[in-house]
């Protein structure tokens, strides 16, 4: 017994304490036996830590069959709360969206007179936001709803959705960092979230019909608009009266008393003002997807009995089980390849743009530099993120990891900026961080997913370390779990593909966009010699990523050439797009920007091969990957016009701004493209639930996927 282990048993008998005298020392016994199984499976010794610190830290806690549990086992997952507060990003993109189609279409049908101020684009565009929350909120309510629990019982995700939109709500006034509009905005929401909240709860409980939902939410959403604007009011001059006139103005969208555009001798600017009345509308339409949410959610779910699926039947090669190791040691080697290219970056490449911008001709200004080294950063963390997930595939909380590995990072990123690390020193402790983050982060994604573990012990009876992996399934000690014998191991070979599946699309889509920055040729003399070395470097390690996850993870054998030309072909385009040499006469950036391309295409191909059945047509499957060529388009468009609050928030987080030239798009597409992803590794990975006899399987009515 190493200290390790002698830790986990201290830690054990200092957990028993808590419990009565009565039955203090048969807890003790359970749980030293419990551990001594769990030590003595292939690495062991981290599970069982992470087992002792859950029951030392957690209250005492019994299960419906008196075993203390602790929070590792009396949590629900995180995945839902993450959902909700991705919904609310993509609705600050709706949004966009919605603003920018009305500002098209007014002029066309000749209402281009705002004689009323923002009002009617406000409530035109909030019409559309508040049709897009109805049906994201029931959407999302019905497929991944927050576990009930505590005194809401199931109203519960009716009163924790309008806090987790708040973040969201709370995003447009970060990059600015202006003191006045964030208060204000943090005012609003003290009202807001507790008021829809309460409603969300009331109509779930049944308290109140959801009709009257009509009047509440607009009522506190106007109620919280206006006290938004009560930091505004006592900011300014002139007493009770001019806060009056001052609130009378934000709310009505009138014209702001003269001192707020006055710039008073000294100053850089005029006072702050802000119209706070439009905004209003946009928290109707959050009140709306955190209804909409909060009451699909509360409602009974309906769990359809398994059918089967002849149609999509997989082919023969489905029997081959995947190579959890072989994608482990693949994304471990993203992920250290990744946090280098990181540090590389931060502590080499970003303190010698100011030089740059020094020496360079910079037709067109110099922002465009800044911005380049940004999005290397940047696609350098999503990338370590990426490759975290498909490391830790076949863990618990590969998800939660994944997220907090991300956090992590960009929180590191800012950190270091501002304090302004650099040279060998810089990227030695950046490096440094990286590598803790990391390790910190597989601690966090836990030990072997219940699937694993089940399908190592169906040979035998449940044992000790065999209880939680039941217990996972629904099921009892002694009785067989949904997937036992093979059918763990297709548990654990489906989860590990939806994930894997939802990494590669990621990186697929998203790392090729590295190759949008650049710089006009006259600059490059002048430029860091690794600064086109990297940011080609870390396009081709998504490209790999993803190419490598097609062939591994591919139900369709196939042939050793095609399998070949799938690991080089897009990984060569990518290469020579990117190093191909721009003429330093001229002042195009070059041809860097074809090598995008080739990342959406991939990405379509990778999710075909992996959930690939007998019924789907090759034809069909190339037209799709053929129009991922155009709808790279369409993700830049995206990424660039309703989606620059990704980049605005990171900027904020960094204490800069965004650049006055150049254009971000890695942030905004990866904020469009992680849902979608997750989305579609569920449809093309069903998730398997049991075997069936006959040879053939079922799967579930609605699959997730749980990434």
């Amino acid at each position: 017994m190493n200290v390790l282990d002698r830790l986990a048993h201290r830690a054990l008998d200092l957990a028993a304490r808590r419990w009565p005298a009565e039955i203090r020392d048969e807890m003790a016994r359970e749980w030293h036996a419990e551990l001594a199984a769990i030590i003595d499976e292939p690495r062991g010794t981290r599970q069982a830590i992470g087992y002792a610190v859950s029951l030392l830290t957690a209250p005492p806690v019994r299960d419906v069959s008196g075993a203390p549990r602790g929070w590792a086992e009396t949590t629900g997952t995180l995945t839902p709360a993450g959902a909700v507060l991705l919904a609310g990003l993509l609705t600050l993109g709706v949004a966009e969206l919605a603003a920018a189609l009305v500002r098209v279409l007014f002029p066309l049908l000749g209402l281009g007179d705002y004689r009323f101020g923002p009002w009617p684009s406000a409530l035109a565009g909030g019409v559309l936001v508040v049709l897009w929350c109805l049906a994201a909120g029931r959407w999302l309510g019905r497929r991944l709803p927050i576990e009930a629990g505590g005194r809401l019982g199931s109203a519960t995700p009716a009163g924790f959705a309008p806090l987790l939109l708040a973040p969201a709500l709370l995003a447009p006034a970060l990059p600015d960092q202006d003191p006045i509009q964030i208060f204000g905005y943090v005012a609003g929401l003290l009202i807001w979230v507790p008021g829809i909240a309460l409603a969300g709860v009331a109509v779930a409980r049944g308290r109140f019909r959801a009709g009257l939902l009509l009047l509440v939410a607009p009522l506190v959403s106007a109620v919280a608009a206006v006290a938004a604007t009560l930091p505004l009011a006592l900011s300014g001059p002139g007493g009770l009266a001019g806060g009056l006139r001052v609130i009378a103005a934000s709310l009505t969208g009138g014209e702001p008393p003269l001192a707020f555009t006055t710039i008073e001798e000294g100053a850089l600017s005029s006072r702050s003002f802000y119209h706070l009345g439009p905004w209003a509308v946009t928290l109707l339409g959050f009140a709306a997807l955190a209804l909409a949410y909060g009451v699909a959610a509360s409602r009974p779910q309906e769990h359809p009995e398994p059918v089967t699926a002849p149609q999509r039947t997989p082919v023969a090669d489905d029997a081959r089980p995947v190579p959890v190791t072989l994608l482990t040691a693949v994304g471990a080697a993203c992920v250290a390849l990744a946090v280098t290219g990181w540090a590389y970056t931060l502590a080499v490449l970003d303190p010698a743009m100011p030089g740059v911008s020094a020496t360079a001709p910079m037709p067109g200004g110099d922002g465009e530099i800044y911005l380049w080294v940004a999005e290397l950063r940047w696609g350098a963390i999503l990338l370590a993120a990426t490759g975290m997930l498909v490391a830790a595939a076949d863990r618990r909380r590969a998800g939660v990891a994944t997220l907090v590995f991300a956090a992590l990072l960009v929180a590191a990123d800012g950190v270091l900026l501002r304090t302004g690390v650099t040279g060998g020193g810089g990227l030695r402790l950046t490096l440094l961080i990286g590598a803790a983050a990391a390790a910190a982060t597989w601690f966090t994604a836990g030990g072997p997913a219940p699937e694993t573990r089940q399908a190592a012990d169906s040979a035998g009876a449940p044992t000790g370390s065999t209880r939680h992996a039941v217990a996972a399934h629904g099921g009892h000690e002694g009785e067989a779990s949904p997937g036992a014998g093979t059918g763990g191991a297709g548990l654990l070979d489906e989860l590990v593909r939806r994930r894997v599946t939802a990494a590669a699309v990621i990186a697929a889509c998203c790392a090729p966009l590295l190759l949008a920055q650049g710089t006009p040729g006259v600059n490059h003399p002048f430029l860091p010699r690794g600064l086109v070395l990297t940011t080609t470097g870390l396009a081709v390690l998504g490209v790999l990523l993803a190419a490598i996850a097609a062939v591994t993870l591919s139900r369709l054998r196939l042939p050793w050439w095609a399998a070949l030309a799938l690991l080089t072909l897009p990984a060569a385009a990518v290469t020579v797009s990117g190093l191909l040499p721009v003429p330093v006469t001229s002042e195009d950036t070059g041809n860097a920007l074809y090598g995008a391309f080739a990342g959406m295409p991939l990405a379509v191909l990778t999710a075909a091969l992996a959930g690939w059945h007998r019924g789907r047509s090759i034809p069909r499957t190339l037209g799709m990957v053929v129009a991922g060529i155009p709808g790279t388009v369409v993700l830049w468009l995206a990424a660039v016009f309703f989606l620059s609050i990704a980049p605005n928030l990171l900027f904020s987080i960094e204490g800069t701004g965004y650049p006055a030239d150049g254009v971000s798009f890695v942030p905004g597409a990866a904020l469009l493209v992680v849902p979608i992803a997750v989305l579609v590794a569920a449809r093309r990975v069903p998730r398997v639930v049991a075997a069936d006899p006959a040879g053939g399987s079922t799967v579930e009515g609605k699959p997730i996927a749980t990434v």
